[in-house]
C-alpha cells in the first residue's frame, strides 16, 4: 500500500498512533468505561430492588477502578486488543478481531431489549471509537482523522 491523497501510509500512520495511545491515555479510557458500565450496573440493580447485591464486591471494585483492568476474559482485554491494534499489532484473526468489537458494541450500546447496538455517532471520535475504527476497517479509514490532528499541531 503507497501513500494515501494526504500523505500518510499505513507505517506512517501507525507511528503517529502510537505517539497518541500512550498507556495513560489507555488506562484513562479502560477506567472511563469501567465507570460506564459500573453506572449502568448499578441502575439495573436498583431497578430490580437489589442495589445492595454489589456491596460483597465494593473492595474488588474499587481496586479494578485503581488499575482500570479486570482478570480472566472481560471486556477490558477487547479494549486492550483494540488498542494494541491501533499502535500496529498485527492483526492474528479477523474472526477474532470481530469477536471483540462485538463484546465491546455489546457492552456500551445494547440496551435491554434490543439485540443491535445503537452506538452514537460521537462515539466514533474517542479513543476507544478511533480504535475500533481502526480493528474495523482498516488504518487507512482514520487518515482524515490524522489531517486534522496535523493542522491542529501546526
Amino acid at each position: 500500500m503507497g501513500e494515501g491523497p494526504s500523505g500518510w501510509t499505513p507505517e506512517k500512520a501507525f507511528e503517529k498512533l502510537q505517539e497518541i495511545y500512550t498507556d495513560k491515555l489507555m488506562q484513562d479510557e479502560k477506567r472511563w468505561v469501567l465507570r460506564l458500565l459500573e453506572n449502568r450496573l448499578r441502575r439495573l440493580l436498583q431497578d430490580l430492588g437489589i442495589e445492595e447485591a454489589l456491596e460483597p464486591y465494593e473492595k474488588r471494585l474499587t481496586f479494578f477502578r485503581e488499575f482500570a483492568h479486570i482478570p480472566g476474559d472481560s471486556i477490558f482485554d477487547s479494549i486492550q486488543y483494540v488498542f494494541n491494534l491501533v499502535r500496529g499489532n498485527k492483526e492474528p484473526d479477523p474472526g477474532v478481531t470481530q469477536m471483540h468489537l462485538n463484546r465491546i458494541y455489546h457492552a456500551l450500546f445494547t440496551p435491554p431489549g434490543l439485540k443491535n447496538p445503537c452506538i452514537p455517532e460521537t462515539f466514533w471520535m474517542t479513543p476507544l471509537g478511533i480504535a475500533c475504527q481502526v480493528a474495523e476497517k482498516g488504518v487507512e479509514s482514520v487518515y482524515p482523522l490524522l489531517d486534522e490532528l496535523e493542522l491542529d499541531e501546526r
